[in-house]
């Protein structure tokens, strides 16, 4: 009798289990709004930084901006802003 309980409540509980599990709308961004994304961080550069520094320093941004100004041969990634940092304000890079 309790063997034949138990499958029962196991039985009827199933379809409620699954329903839980089941993703009723997408996450909000697409692929390519995600890869946009992180071209943008990198751009500004926020991205990549090391283990012990999150958020990243102005030094590390300044550094990360000169990398990506060199790959992507533009002149300089003075133009992109960080959030806030204006574009003009200068940031010496030590290594």
């Amino acid at each position: 009798m309790k063997l034949l309980t138990a499958v029962a409540i196991a039985a009827l509980s199933l379809p409620f289990g699954t329903t839980a599990f089941a993703q009723s709308s997408p996450s909000g961004l697409t692929h390519a709004e995600v890869i946009a994304q992180l071209k943008q961080a990198q751009a500004e550069g926020l991205v990549p930084t090391p283990n012990g520094d999150y958020p990243p320093s102005a030094a590390t941004i300044a550094h990360n901006r000169e990398i990506y100004a060199i790959q992507h041969g533009t002149d300089g990634a003075s133009g992109v802003r960080t959030r806030g940092m204006p574009a003009s304000h200068p940031v010496a890079a030590s290594d």
